[in-house]
């Protein structure tokens, strides 16, 4: 306390340095928590719209500028307590851009999975479709019996790669893709094979036969 001329005491007005390094140690605190925020909600804008590995390089840098900053100054004012205060917000929004990105992504590959096995189950019916023509229409099993001939050298092939695949789809409650995939692929290979050694035999018959089996 310091005394006037005259014996009269009057209040310092220096501000104490304590105060000082309270205050900018909370507002180092403050910055550190907003650029938090900041750089995790373009973070997490980026895995939204699927960015590259340079977008969210360049996102992150900014934001550890900040951080980095705002910390080093809160260190010099209020110690390394400041800084680790001020690390926690940051902690806390990398874990919640984290889950969200790990989340999306797995969701991204649910419906890829599910989308994937939706096409193969097409090609397989297709496939399906396009074999029972040479059961259900008289002309084509007349003229064609071979094709469900299971002991046949044109029809084994066919009959055996069907049930691969069916085996493939069905198995268990989630199959294998890359398994189902393989069938169908080659389901759609003997297919094409058997009816192409079919039509190549039909084409070299008399055409005496032919006018009685006009098919195809």
């Amino acid at each position: 306390m310091l005394r006037a001329p005259h014996g009269v005491p009057r209040q310092s007005r220096e501000v104490p340095m304590d105060a000082v390094a309270l205050t900018g140690g909370l507002a180092a605190c403050a910055v550190m928590a907003v650029a938090a925020a900041l750089t995790g909600w373009r973070l997490d804008a980026v895995s939204r719209r699927g960015g590259g590995t340079d977008d969210y390089f360049w996102v992150g840098f900014g934001g550890a500028v900040v951080l980095a900053a705002a910390g080093f100054v809160g260190a010099l004012l209020g110690g390394g307590a400041v800084l680790v205060v001020g690390l926690v917000p940051a902690g806390a929004v990398g874990a919640w851009v984290w889950h969200r990105h790990d989340r999306r992504g797995r969701k991204a590959a649910e419906t890829a999975r599910a989308a994937a096995g939706a096409e193969l189950r097409r090609r397989h019916a297709a496939v399906v479709r396009r074999w029972a023509e040479y059961d259900v229409d008289p002309a084509k099993a007349i003229s064609y019996p071979a094709m469900h001939d299971p002991r046949h050298p044109v029809g084994k092939p066919v009959v055996r790669a069907l049930r691969a695949a069916d085996a493939a789809r069905d198995d268990g409650a989630t199959p294998d893709l890359g398994r189902y995939a393989a069938a169908v692929d080659r389901l759609e290979e003997a297919f094409a094979t058997a009816e192409h050694d079919l039509l190549t035999v039909g084409k070299r018959r008399p055409a005496r036969h032919r006018a009685l089996h006009p098919w195809p």
